[in-house]
């Protein structure tokens, strides 16, 4: 399978939805049980990723700040950044022609955590 950066750029910006009132800036490129990538161009405000998901940023174009839990990192071309599950992080400073991939995975670890506590909660009722 290939997905190509100027497919997934000609989709940005979706449709405007309430969570984003100015569009969405994301588009994805691949999607299975346990992984997610997309291309996100960072344009009017941080997002809110999905609870529980580990993420990897690969830079691909531009250049940005990286705020992970109150520490700013710079981002550049070619850079990878990884973010553990539930730790607030968001882009500052970006150029305007800042994109990255994003890779939302979860471990086996988590995957069997969250199955778990599924069953647990059906349990209850």
């Amino acid at each position: 399978m290939r997905v190509k950066f100027d497919d997934l750029i000609e989709k940005l910006p979706g449709p405007a939805t309430r969570m984003w009132p100015n569009g969405v800036w994301f588009a994805p490129a691949f999607s299975s049980d346990t992984l997610s990538v997309q291309l996100y161009v960072p344009h009017t405000s941080s997002y809110t990723p999905p609870e529980g998901v580990n993420i990897i940023y690969l830079s691909i174009r531009g250049r940005s700040d990286i705020s992970i839990a109150g520490r700013l990192h710079d981002m550049q071309l070619g850079d990878v950044v990884t973010v553990d599950a539930d730790t607030s992080h968001e882009f500052v400073n970006y150029t305007s022609d800042f994109a990255v991939y994003v890779i939302f995975w979860r471990s086996l670890s988590q995957i069997r955590a969250r199955t778990q506590a599924m069953r647990e909660a059906k349990r209850k009722f």
